[in-house]
């Protein structure tokens, strides 16, 4: 794992995974899955055991796409940066099930966010520089001789004491406390050609691709697969069931049906994201209790007060108050 690989000439890797509770052995196994919530604690352990302020970055700046194994190697293959963007979003559950990138076209902007889909992933700053500063690196795969870099990236976490390490090497503007984490983009350049394009090994790596992900799906429950997408659909403002069935490949009927089936109700689970995210906010952020409405979907700032108090027995304020302290 590359936090591990990064921190070691500095500290006992062993150190890093006793403190988050990861069995180190798990990180020999190529095909191991360690859950995201340890991944990203793991990489927040390290920034404050090595000192280094900027240590998601490092890892970054340091990590080849190779390093993410099949995973890179598609990307590396794609005939163009849009294709290559598209298949990050597509693939990466080969990496992780526990974070997704989502690609969004709209007007002269191509926006790739990326978003933690376990509600209990709070302190992610250096996983997520990390993880988007790869990203960004993409454009270096480019035949044209100008790099063609991100036009702006965002990130939900608030700025640190020193920025000048963003700066340098994302080389475009960042910016702080968003409403999501993303690197945006000039439409214009998804038609960039990549150098190391190789259509017919890409075929070949897409055919090994989606048969590793028809072997993850079949692991994750359609309870699991609704809360991923219940999560999603919340952060884009809409809950509706048939959008969210419509995500799963389902109808509505059918997506309630097989709920039932497993004991829970959509309602039930929308409720329970909405809280875990809620907890969350009112915990790890100075969002306001307006802006974690709006972010929750709700329809007004009175609705998320009602449902908050009915969840836990507490007003946000009281909530906030009292974890804050």
């Amino acid at each position: 794992m590359n936090v591990m690989a990064a921190a070691s000439s500095r500290i006992d890797p062993e150190q890093i995974c006793q403190g988050v509770g990861l069995d180190s052995t798990q990180l020999s196994d190529p095909q191991g899955r360690a859950p995201i919530t340890k991944l990203v604690a793991a990489f927040e352990m390290a920034a404050k055991l090595t000192g280094d302020r900027a240590f998601g970055l490092h890892v970054g700046a340091r990590t080849p796409l190779r390093a993410f194994g099949l995973l890179g190697y598609i990307v590396m293959n794609c005939s163009t940066l849009g294709e290559a963007l598209d298949r990050v979003a597509r693939y990466f559950p080969i990496w992780t099930d526990g974070a997704a990138f989502h690609l969004i076209k709209d007007g002269s902007s191509a926006h790739l966010t990326w978003e933690y889909a376990d509600p209990a992933v709070a302190e992610s700053r250096h996983d997520c520089e990390m993880t988007l500063l790869c990203v960004s690196k993409m454009s270096r795969l480019l035949s044209c001789e100008e790099e063609c870099r991100p036009r702006e990236i965002h990130f939900q976490h608030a700025a640190p004491a020193d920025v000048s390490e963003h700066k340098r090497l994302f080389r475009a503007p960042v910016c702080f406390s968003r409403r999501t984490n993303q690197l945006i983009f000039d439409k214009v350049m998804l038609g960039a050609p990549l150098k190391s394009a190789d259509p017919e090994l890409l075929e070949l790596l897409i055919q090994f691709g989606d048969s590793w992900l028809a072997g993850i799906s079949t692991q994750r429950t359609l309870v699991d697969s609704t809360r991923v997408a219940l999560r999603q659909a919340i952060l884009e403002g809409g809950v509706e069931l048939e959008t969210v069935s419509r995500t799963l490949g389902l109808g509505a009927r059918t997506l309630q049906r097989k709920l039932k089936e497993d004991g829970e109700t959509y309602t039930g689970l929308l409720g329970g994201m909405r809280r875990e995210l809620a907890e969350c906010y009112l915990r790890d952020s100075q969002l306001t209790l307006t802006e974690i409405s709006d972010r929750l979907a709700f329809a007004h700032p009175s609705e998320f007060h009602r449902a908050f108090q009915k969840w836990t027995g507490k007003t946000p304020h009281r909530f906030r108050r009292v974890n804050s302290a």
